[in-house]
Formats: structure tokens, C-alpha cells, sequence
């Protein structure tokens, strides 16, 4: 690895605001803060904004695999899909293989307020490209990727991590302790 001093000295940072994974998290909530006020103006959710996108581009689609795609249970988009339908922006249907499975549609209602949802959220993502830079936010654009690549990758390891080679002398604490 040819990691510099300067940035080795900032991973020893005990202020936890100074790290990558508290930074990743502030500019998440700060990116959830912005959307849900953009999409609250027409009335709608992101877990709606994101329903309806998933619909729109996964044709046929079940309840069941929209849960999985937004990462919310089952039961949680059990009411997003309720609330949806009774406000007519999208339609169930029983599955072209049969079964009880019902496949979900928009509506012309339900493409209408997505694109003006769409308008929206990529209104946020100008006003980010603009304080950027092009060059600034494709190279953003590409690193939040291979984070997310990087440690979707490391939730599939078993008992050890990629990152428990980088642990030195950590405090001892047994998992069997209380914590709290």
C-alpha cells in the first residue's frame, strides 16, 4: 500500500466527525434531508419516489421483490404498495405464471408524479454536480461505488473481515459483556 503520512495520521483522528464512515453518513442524511423536503412539495415520500422508480423499471414486479430492491421489509412495503394503489398511482395484477403473486404497474397518475419527483431529486443532484465541478463529481460518483462494492463485498466474508487485518492492539472487550 502506498498510503502517505497525512493520511495515515488522519485515520488515528480520534474525533470520530473526521472519518470517512461519520462523513459518509453526514452527507446521507444531509442527501435524505434535502430529498424528503424536494418531494414533500408534491406530496410524496422517498420510499414512495423509490417504489414507484423500482416499478417503473422492473416490469412485473411483486410486493415481495420491491421490498427486497428498496431494502424495507415486507411488511413496510405491504403499505407503501396499499397507500400507492388507493391513490391511484399504481395497479396489481394477478402474475403471468399464476399463483397468488400479484405484479404491480403504474399508472398514467403514478408516471406523472414520478417524473415530477424525478425533477426534483435530479435537481439536488445538479446543485451538487454545479458546487463540484464535473471532474469532482464523477470521481465521487465512481469512489461511493467502489466503497459500496468494497464493503458489500466484505459482508459476504464469514468469520473474519478484509478490514481485521488493518486492527492493531484494539482495546479488549468481550462479546459477552454488556456494552450498555
Amino acid at each position: 500500500m502506498a498510503d502517505t503520512p497525512d493520511v495515515l495520521a488522519k485515520l488515528e483522528d480520534r474525533s470520530v466527525c473526521e472519518h470517512l464512515l461519520s462523513k459518509l453518513k453526514y452527507a446521507q442524511a444531509a442527501s435524505r434531508g434535502a430529498l424528503e423536503t424536494e418531494l414533500s412539495r408534491i406530496g410524496i415520500t422517498i420510499p414512495q419516489f423509490l417504489a414507484l422508480a423500482a416499478i417503473e423499471e422492473n416490469a412485473d414486479i411483486s410486493s415481495a421483490e420491491l421490498a427486497r430492491m428498496s431494502y424495507v421489509s415486507p411488511q413496510a412495503m405491504i403499505t407503501i404498495v396499499a397507500r400507492l394503489q388507493s391513490a391511484k398511482l399504481i395497479t396489481r395484477a394477478p402474475a403471468a405464471g399464476g399463483g397468488r403473486s400479484l405484479t404491480l404497474g403504474l399508472t398514467a397518475k403514478g408516471t406523472r408524479l414520478l417524473s415530477a419527483a424525478r425533477a426534483h431529486a435530479y435537481a439536488i443532484e445538479r446543485y451538487i454536480l454545479d458546487e463540484l465541478g464535473s471532474g469532482a463529481y464523477a470521481q465521487l460518483l465512481s469512489a461511493l461505488d467502489r466503497v459500496t462494492d468494497a464493503l458489500t463485498r466484505a459482508a459476504t466474508v464469514t468469520k473474519t473481515a478484509p478490514w481485521d487485518a488493518y486492527v492493531t492492539d484494539p482495546p479488549q472487550f468481550e462479546a459477552d459483556e454488556k456494552a450498555v
